[in-house]
């Protein structure tokens, strides 16, 4: 099999496949930045915290940074110790991954940052993917974030065959957690 995908249409096929050992349905719906939004929106009107103050937009650039940092609710949390306006978006971040999962819907980050719990937290399915892929190739990495990173990993460990394509001069995507460090 040859798959010349993006990053998330290729973590959609595999998630298709096995996500109910994550506690989805495969019918898993996938939210766009307005659904997003709008969860974001309503939570927080749940746990009466001012739009004013927190810009759903910004609390929702916040939590996908967290996503490709591959940083969960409680761990985001747990960083945010002492620091109030952290602290207000873990509280907002936990709600609005339960409503997702609640509404059997993912959102953008979750996409990837899924597929690399699914692979790390099921060796067989991992294992299924390294006899599918026996080289895994990647163009525009300088653009890849730390999940990207750590599926990319992930794949290519069974085999070792691996060649990545980048150019640090061509990095674009730094606001969205690219990082020329991978």
């Amino acid at each position: 099999d040859i798959w010349a995908q993006t990053f998330h249409s290729a973590c959609v096929r595999i998630l298709r496949r096995d996500i109910d050992r994550l506690g989805y349905s495969s019918s898993f719906t996938i939210y766009d930045a307005q659904d997003s939004e709008r969860v974001i929106k309503d939570v927080m009107g749940e746990l009466n915290i001012d739009t004013k103050a927190f810009p759903p937009k910004a609390v929702q650039n916040i939590i996908s940074r967290a996503k490709d940092s591959m940083l969960t609710p409680e761990k985001f949390s747990e960083n945010a110790s002492g620091n109030f306006k952290e602290e207000k978006i873990g509280e907002i971040y936990k709600k609005y991954q339960s409503r997702l999962k609640g509404a059997n819907a993912l959102d953008f980050d979750d996409i990837i940052m899924l597929c690399v719990n699914l692979l790390s937290e099921n060796p067989d399915v991992l294992s299924y993917y390294h006899r599918k892929f026996r080289y895994v190739l990647v163009d525009e990495y300088q653009d890849t974030s730390h999940a990207q990173y750590l599926l990319t990993a992930l794949l290519a460990g069974g085999s070792g065959n691996i060649c990545v394509v980048g150019d640090d001069d061509q990095s674009i995507y730094s606001f969205r957690g690219a990082t020329i460090e991978n």
